[in-house]
């Protein structure tokens, strides 16, 4: 992310104070200078702290009176104000409660396009995956989910009858799902495809494989991100498998 600020001096000049997002995406305080009469007055400086502890430097000329704009224990997550004469007059800002929740980020599912389609979001975390089989593949899947530190559990996904159901447990606290893997093909006698086999990776091990290996293989991943939530597509099989993932933070 990319905080632009254009200023006047005897031209226009264009400055930049990039954050590292996601791990900086936080402004979390401005303190500037202003100068004018009380109707009229212009913006002289401006500075950014974040949620690193960074602070930008100097956009203009302290000079005037100063301005503070922070909220203890709020992030900034937006600006108003206006201009007079081409020149920033006032400045204000949107604030949020910290933390902030990251952006979510939904990866395309993979597998087949048949069944219905589900989808498990605004959830913080996965605790727990149940995952039943049967001779053709992936049959059921169910999540238990973590949603402001409450446990949540999941609709069923699938078959709800499979011939074996075995329980991923990510042992919750300080454990997360980083990778997907799997497999999807036709099983015996059918005419559809269904995913096969799936592996999860996580932040400590890799988890046996569920179901077996079969042609045409899929990885769900994206680098610094971690899968907080599924979603794809079912009948009496699994047909399609995504993620929602997010930026890791720690």
């Amino acid at each position: 992310m990319i905080f632009v600020l254009a200023y006047y001096l005897k031209n226009l000049i264009l400055l930049q104070f990039e954050l590292d997002y996601p791990n900086e995406f936080i402004i979390t305080a401005v303190d500037g200078t202003f100068k004018g009469a009380p109707l009229i007055k212009r913006i002289l400086s401006l500075v950014f702290k974040t949620s690193k502890g960074r602070i930008s430097p100097t956009f203009g000329s302290i000079s005037g009176t100063r301005l503070v704009l922070e909220k203890k224990g709020y992030a900034r997550v937006g600006f108003h104000g206006w201009t007079i004469f081409y020149s920033l007059s006032a400045i204000g800002g949107y604030f949020s409660p910290l933390p902030l929740h990251p952006t979510v980020e939904q990866l395309e599912a993979r597998g087949y396009d048949r069944g219905a389609t589900w989808n498990n979001d605004a959830f913080d975390n996965v605790r727990k995956i149940y995952v039943g089989k049967t001779l053709n593949g992936i049959a059921l899947l169910m999540f238990v989910y973590d949603k402001d530190t409450r446990m949540v559990i999941g609709d069923d996904h699938g078959n709800k009858t499979p011939l074996e159901v075995k329980e991923l447990d990510l042992e919750y606290l300080g454990q997360y799902i980083t990778a997907v893997e799997g497999c999807y093909d036709k099983g015996m006698g059918s005419e559809v495809e269904v995913i096969t086999i799936l592996r999860l990776k996580t932040k400590k091990r890799t988890s046996i494989s569920f179901g077996f290996i079969s042609s045409s293989s899929f990885l769900l991943f994206k680098d610094a991100h971690k899968i907080v939530e599924f979603h794809g597509k079912a009948s009496n099989m699994i047909h399609q498998l995504g993620v929602h993932v997010v930026p890791i933070t720690h």
